[in-house]
């Protein structure tokens, strides 16, 4: 398939028309955020105790509220774990889960001695 000169010009106009101001606003971030870096480098310098104890605050404040969710989790999981042994032991439902002969035996005798 043979393209015709027109298409070509057509084609590379519309590719200017929409890419030039998209490569112009790029040039535009580029020099503005390396121009904000080059005067604020010299405050970063002067202001990096407080922002080192500002970042050791927030690491501190980040791991105590994983820690805070990994103990909520195991409270949680503990309170589904109590709540199936009661379920088991209280309501004989032995096809729940597969216990050992020795646990049954044990099960079975106390249940004889507490009636």
């Amino acid at each position: 398939m043979e393209l015709s000169n027109m298409t070509l010009l057509s084609a590379s106009l519309s590719a200017i028309v929409i890419g030039g101001p998209l490569l112009g606003m790029m040039l535009f971030s580029f020099l503005t955020s390396s121009a904000l870096l080059i005067v604020c480098s010299p405050l970063f310098l002067l202001f990096s105790p407080l922002l080192l104890g500002v970042a050791f605050v927030f690491v501190a404040t980040l791991a105590a509220f994983a820690i805070a969710a990994a103990m909520g989790l195991i409270g949680l999981s503990m309170l589904g774990w109590v709540a199936k042994e009661t379920r088991v032991t209280k309501f004989g439902d032995s096809g729940y889960r597969m216990r050992g002969k020795e646990m049954d035996y044990c099960i079975h005798k106390l249940s004889a001695t507490t009636t």
